[in-house]
């Protein structure tokens, strides 16, 4: 199920707050955070230009972000070598997403950032 459009306006907020924050204004040209939304998921991504090209961006994805909207609960989820998607353990599920963004922020495991 979708999100609704209160709740698009209001995560789009929080991701754009945390991209635009999280890369420092040095790197800016050369390192981007993005995010997708779609359905009931925000995909955050990192995304870089290679060092010998300048107009080619690379995305990586960093985490997933999913709505259970029957049970008003966020899950968090990170990405394995192959892109399948593993729940966090240290942080998997909360009602407020701003605590998952604070719990890939904080990267205690490195899983997200390294």
């Amino acid at each position: 199920m979708q999100l609704s459009e209160f709740e698009i306006k209001r995560v789009q907020r929080l991701f754009e707050n945390y991209c635009d924050d999280r890369i420092p204004l040095i790197m800016k040209g050369k390192l981007k955070l993005e995010y997708r939304i779609r359905d009931n998921e925000v995909i955050l991504y990192e995304s870089r230009v290679p060092y010998n090209q300048v107009d080619v961006w690379y995305s990586t994805t960093v985490a997933r972000f999913l709505k259970d909207n029957e049970h008003n609960i966020w899950h968090l989820f990170s990405a394995d070598r192959n892109d399948d998607w593993i729940a966090y353990h240290p942080y998997p599920n909360d009602r407020n997403i701003e605590q998952l963004i604070s719990a890939v922020n904080e990267d205690i495991t490195g899983i997200f950032f390294g």
